[in-house]
């Protein structure tokens, strides 16, 4: 079975109406079907629950609904795997990332396995990883 580390990008789209939703939703089907295991640092669900509550204090997402994403995200299969500390400011100076995205190419480096993302190819760090960041966005 394949492996990833999941960026929040994606899995948010799973619930939201992402203009990427569809692309997103293929890679939870294929988790859902044990087809991929997908990975995440602890990190992802604190994205995860600032996103559902920026969604709910913009008007876009009433509460109820961000607390049944919530619930459901938090059945989903994913492996919770940490990356290497002392990896994390390395790399997000090395490759000009944020702290925060830099803990998701640490944990992908650190396991040799490829980041899942909806970020742009031309965002500075997903051009420096090349072939180590699988986007849905093609």
């Amino acid at each position: 079975m394949s492996r990833y580390v999941l960026d929040t990008s994606v899995a948010i789209a799973w619930y939201l109406p992402e203009t990427f939703a569809e692309a997103a939703r293929v890679w939870q089907d294929r988790m859902l079907r044990d087809r991929v295991q997908l990975i995440v640092p602890n990190l992802h669900y604190w994205e995860f629950a600032n996103v559902l509550r920026t969604h709910v204090r913009g008007k876009t997402l009433d509460a109820p609904l961000a607390r049944e994403i919530w619930a459901l995200h938090l059945d989903a299969p994913l492996e919770l795997v940490e990356p290497p500390l002392q990896a994390v400011l390395p790399v997000a100076l090395d490759i000009g990332a944020t702290a925060y995205d830099a803990v998701y190419v640490a944990l992908a480096t650190h396991l040799d396995v490829p980041l899942l993302t909806a970020e742009r190819a031309s965002t500075p760090w997903v051009t420096h990883l090349g072939k180590r960041v699988q986007s849905i966005l093609r």
